[in-house]
């Protein structure tokens, strides 16, 4: 325990945010009596010799360090009554109740930050290990999701979203953002797609009204776009992506 005690400079090891401390039942219940000790006031961390005095010492120098202690050899409810007879007999010799062990528990979790945690075997010791590991490493992504705003989204309507009412007010601008997705359809032609079939449902409704492949896939292309006071037709590309976007049945499909 004593390298997570050591000063931080430039060539020495550094401290650690989470500390893991695997202890036997009997050093456990030592420390349990070093706490009982200082709560009614018959000792001070500093003075207590126990594996809670170690801890003390390394929370004071860094007061952010979370440290989880595993009690290895004990039933993983014994704390709550159910002790088997060997932990009883030790328990019974040093005088403690469950009542005891709980408030033990309470204080180091609430004033240390020290989390208890009671396992069977060094399998479930493991098995914590890559649990937390694994949480660990998930944990700055985490937080990038969290924040209100991403730093490489440039401020503009673009990048919030649509709010679509009760009425389905919105649910227009909804499907003309949809069509803008697709690769080299500007917000022009969005709008007029969208302004000749207001809904997705409106236009596969035209599509199947047609017989052929090269109709649906041409339907669109006449369509005229007014931009700067120009005016241009969607095309029998943009009019073909469009129509493969909303019928292929492949997900892996190239629209393009």
């Amino acid at each position: 325990m004593s390298w997570c005690c050591q000063e931080k400079d430039s060539s020495g090891p550094l401290e650690e945010e989470q500390v893991l401390l695997v202890l036997g039942l009997t050093d456990f219940m030592g420390m349990v009596v070093s706490v009982k000790q200082i709560l009614h006031g018959n000792g001070e961390e500093s003075a207590v010799e126990s594996f809670f005095k170690l801890l003390s010492e390394c929370l004071n120098r860094d007061a952010k360090m979370a440290v989880t202690v595993l009690v290895m050899g004990s039933n993983a409810n014994s704390w709550t009554g159910t002790w088997d007879v060997p932990e009883l007999s030790q328990r019974s010799q040093l005088g403690m109740e469950d009542l005891d062990i709980e408030e033990v528990l309470v204080f180091l979790q609430l004033y240390r930050n020290i989390t208890v945690v009671f396992l069977d075997s060094w399998q479930d010791v493991t098995d914590h290990v890559c649990a937390v590991t694994k949480a660990l490493s998930k944990r700055p992504y985490k937080l990038l999701t969290e924040r209100g705003e991403l730093p490489f989204c440039v401020d503009g309507s673009w990048a919030s979203g649509v709010r679509v009412e009760r009425d389905g007010a919105g649910l227009g601008e909804v499907w003309s953002r949809q069509i803008t997705q697709l690769n080299r359809v500007s917000p022009a032609v969005a709008s007029t797609l969208t302004t000749a079939y207001p809904s997705p449902q409106i236009l596969l409704q035209a599509y199947s009204s047609l017989e052929s492949e090269e109709e649906k896939r041409g339907l669109l292309a006449g369509l005229l776009v007014k931009t700067g006071g120009k005016e241009r037709r969607i095309g029998p590309e943009i009019s073909a992506r469009v129509y493969r976007s909303l019928t292929a049945q492949n997900p892996q499909l190239v629209l393009d």
